[in-house]
């Protein structure tokens, strides 16, 4: 039997780095929340540095348009990998990500950020166009 989606993910969990891309996911994941779920937000920096807080401010303050609160979660290494770990950590419902990810300078990341954590996430991933 091939397992479903909960009708309502109580624990939601957004990778966000800036991308336009990241910014729909904000917008489906707050979308997304109901009575009794939780938001948490993930920027993933390579190494350690002040613009991953800035991405969580921006973050945040987008959420607060759309009513909803949420946790901010700053975390160092490879963006899929981290992610994955985040969703481990919080025993995450559902982890909801932009199709293409961005650098701290702005560049498309190598590779699949998106198609790497639907590969081993432990839960179900939303992936936003």
């Amino acid at each position: 039997m091939l397992p479903c989606m909960a009708a309502q993910a109580r624990k939601i969990l957004l990778g966000f780095d800036g991308s336009e891309a990241s910014w729909r996911a904000l917008d489906v994941a707050a979308r997304l929340m109901g009575y009794g779920s939780t938001l948490s937000v993930v920027t993933v920096s390579p190494k350690q540095n002040g613009t991953a807080r800035g991405l969580l401010d921006a973050a945040h303050d987008r959420l607060l348009g759309h009513q909803v609160t949420a946790s901010y979660l700053v975390r160092v290494g490879d963006p899929a990998q981290e992610l994955v770990e985040a969703a481990r950590e919080l025993e995450t419902d559902l982890v909801v990500v932009g199709r293409r990810g961005v650098d701290e300078s702005g560049e498309p990341l190598p590779g699949s950020v998106s198609a790497a954590v639907v590969q081993v996430a432990p839960c179900d991933v939303l992936v936003v166009r």
